[in-house]
């Protein structure tokens, strides 16, 4: 029933995706230091669709504090060297 939540979804392609990124619509941001609010969820089938999202694409709004969430294998290693490559400090 809408989208009360004011989330959106990208896929790198459909339907034989490689990875899903839920996250806050840019036009929803009112605090960039709330990590809380600009949380992200993450899945992939595909480690190097991951990687390609965080290194050659906009999809994470480096600029602001954010919260992601995901399980998969190698998630928090291709954040942190992408953050590293971006020369930001990853908590």
């Amino acid at each position: 029933r809408g989208n009360p939540a004011a989330h959106e979804v990208l896929v790198d392609s459909w339907p034989n995706f490689g990875v899903v990124l839920t996250r806050l619509r840019p036009e929803e941001h009112r605090d960039p230091g709330d990590f809380y609010a600009n949380q992200l969820t993450v899945y992939y089938r595909d480690e190097g669709a991951w990687r390609a999202l965080l290194e050659g694409t906009e999809a994470v709004g480096w600029t602001r504090a954010f919260k992601m969430q995901g399980m998969q294998e190698g998630m928090y290693e291709a954040v942190r060297q992408a953050a590293d490559a971006k020369g930001l400090r990853l908590e």
